[in-house]
């Protein structure tokens, strides 16, 4: 099931939306993330995790601190297999697991759509 659609406003330009209300951390992050130098950066650093050549905390929170979701929805973290979008509201907006593969196959996607 495709959890994220990208489309073009007419006023706004490329954007993208969850097909459901249980993805708006996702789309959240994504839109967190969309210039061409901030995604390739992204997309190389999670593939260091996911390949165990380095662990979340040295690629992010050693360089970043905390990966924020948003202006104050939540937070991201992941391992070697999954990706963790965690919400500070999760009433409004569920915590997202994901496997990191597919994460990095979104990232990628939405890295292309922008191009």
């Amino acid at each position: 099931m495709k959890k994220i659609e990208f489309y073009i406003h007419p006023i706004v330009g490329k954007e993208n939306k969850p097909t459901h209300d249980k993805y708006i951390l996702l789309s959240y992050f994504l839109s967190d993330h969309s210039d061409a130098v901030t995604m390739e950066r992204m997309i190389a650093e999670l593939k260091e995790v996911q390949s165990g050549q380095k662990t979340f905390e040295e690629v992010f929170t050693d360089k970043y601190g905390t990966i924020p979701i948003s202006v104050n929805a939540g937070w991201f973290e992941c391992d070697l297999d999954n990706a963790c979008l965690i919400s500070n509201n999760p009433h409004l907006e569920p915590d997202v697991i994901l496997p990191l593969p597919e994460l990095i196959g979104i990232l990628e996607e939405w890295k292309a759509f922008l191009q």
